[in-house]
């Protein structure tokens, strides 16, 4: 297997978009797999596998031991998740931060009362 990675890499850097194909639809579900484990939604997963090999195909060329592909692949695509979890921790954050003075007196008594309830069961 590494062997075969390793020739189409060389086939790619001279110019075999086939083989990059080919090289993508043979780690395509394992790089899948493992998004979806870490992200834990099925279609954003498919996202960060697809950005990954933009990167991977980007950057190919500044893989210095083909041998290692698929380590650095693995590498690429964890990236791209703590990215992506960062990012939306921090948006989910922003929408989870709204001022009690904007907030309508009527959601406030509901929540507390909901919280209230919530603790006498």
């Amino acid at each position: 297997m590494v062997h075969d990675n390793v020739q189409l890499i060389r086939r790619i850097l001279l110019g075999d978009d086939a083989a990059f194909s080919t090289l993508m639809r043979k780690h395509q579900d394992g790089v899948h797999a493992l998004i979806w484990r870490k992200i834990g939604d099925f279609h954003i997963a498919e996202e960060i596998t697809q950005d990954t090999f933009i990167q991977v195909y980007k950057k190919l060329g500044t893989l210095e031991d083909p041998k290692r592909f698929e380590g650095w692949l693995y590498v690429i695509a964890n990236r791209l998740c703590i990215n992506w979890i960062k990012r939306d921790k921090a948006k989910m954050d922003k929408l989870n931060m709204q001022s009690l003075e904007d907030t309508p007196p009527e959601e406030v008594e509901k929540a507390a009362l909901a919280k209230m309830l919530k603790h006498t069961t």
